[in-house]
């Protein structure tokens, strides 16, 4: 390695070279004696090396820092200040390194996130494993588009702070809501909030097409949840409406008929009441969902326990009397109800049951 060091010290002599040709030239030469065995070099050979390099690379055209960026961004021993000015030049030379480079410490990406363009954030969103440090700072500093290829890197990994932060920055972008609830990593409860408020189409699709929301997870909430909610009947009295519709269940008579009529003759206690039993879901969410104007929480309700088209629209045109909707909000809400399937809506529903439970879970 002697003979190495010695020509480059004779090469390093040649630095105060003032065309634009030598230097390259020498860039050139100098990167290639790097590449030739950067393995075998310790770490002064190594800072040697980038010492000239970096010098060099500083008076040379953005095209030439480009090459010497993308030769040097998969050399694990690559000189550690050499590679954090690459990072930080214009993002034609940086990314290479921000993508591929394992010399790049945390310190450096954070430093980098603070500091520079969203291209530069988004390159940093693209490696192959990002620590939870640095999505900390990436999903405070990121633009839509960052957040987006964040979302849908599998090797990025969240502290539950940083969870919360991009599923809150998320609150009215479907597309990233979709990104993220494809992730296997979002903790349940705030899985849950991406999903009622993500629009329509985004549900049926997540719904539909999300094996990490995980069938035996829910289910094994469900349980739990349910052993909550006798616990908790066991401690108070049923209200009379609650009596009506235990009645009307012995007698086999709770059914989607009884529901229409209770609705009809506006006893609307019953009717939450009777809903709830039917689709075993406690009674606040339902009340909830009866009188939420956006109706959506009861569009899931009803399809889960088969309610037919007519049936549903009559229900929530009895419940419309305050005239909250226009008759095209009813129109898209009953559209709504006759395209999504039984089997979508029967999933929404377990999110309904564990809801209550989870969130106590994080009080």
């Amino acid at each position: 390695m002697t003979g190495k060091l010695t020509h480059l010290e004779d090469l390093a002599r040649l630095t105060m070279e003032n065309s634009a040709e030598g230097r390259q030239e020498l860039l050139r030469e100098v990167t290639d004696m790097f590449m030739t065995a950067p393995e075998a070099l310790n770490e002064r050979e190594v800072a040697y090396f980038g010492e000239i390099m970096g010098g060099i690379a500083g008076h040379v055209e953005s095209m030439v820092r480009q090459h010497l960026s993308e030769t040097i961004a998969t050399v694990d021993n690559a000189p550690h200040d050499l590679i954090v000015s690459l990072a930080s030049d214009e993002i034609d030379v940086a990314m290479p390194i921000l993508t591929g480079s394992q010399v790049l410490q945390d310190s450096d990406l954070v430093k980098i996130v603070e500091n520079h363009s969203q291209d530069h954030l988004n390159a940093i969103s693209q490696r192959p494993t990002i620590s939870e440090t640095v999505t900390d700072a990436l999903v405070v500093k990121g633009d839509d588009q960052v957040l987006g290829t964040l979302a849908g890197n599998n090797g990025a990994r969240f502290s539950r702070g940083g969870m919360e932060t991009i599923v809150e920055r998320a609150s009215d972008n479907d597309e990233l809501n979709q990104t993220l609830s494809s992730r296997a990593d979002v903790p349940d409860d705030l899985a849950q909030d991406m999903f009622w408020r993500v629009s329509w189409a985004m549900r049926e699709q997540i719904l539909g097409s999300n094996e990490n929301l995980g069938d035996e997870q829910v289910d094994a909430l469900i349980e739990e949840t349910e052993k909550w909610f006798t616990e908790q009947k066991g401690k108070r009295s049923l209200d009379p409406a609650e009596n009506f519709i235990v009645r009307k269940e012995k007698m086999g008579q709770l059914d989607n008929g009884l529901l229409l009529k209770l609705v009809r003759e506006d006893k609307i206690p019953e009717f939450v009441a009777g809903l709830g039993r039917l689709a075993n879901v406690d009674t606040d969410t339902v009340r909830q969902a009866v009188f939420d104007s956006s109706a959506e929480k009861l569009t899931v309700i009803c399809k889960a326990i088969d309610v037919n088209y007519d049936v549903f629209g009559e229900i929530i045109f009895c419940l419309n009397m305050i005239e909250e909707r226009e008759s095209t909000d009813m129109e898209d809400l009953l559209g709504v109800f006759n395209r999504i399937t039984p089997q979508v809506a029967q999933k929404a529903l377990r999110f309904l049951r564990t809801r209550k439970n989870l969130m106590m879970k994080t009080l």
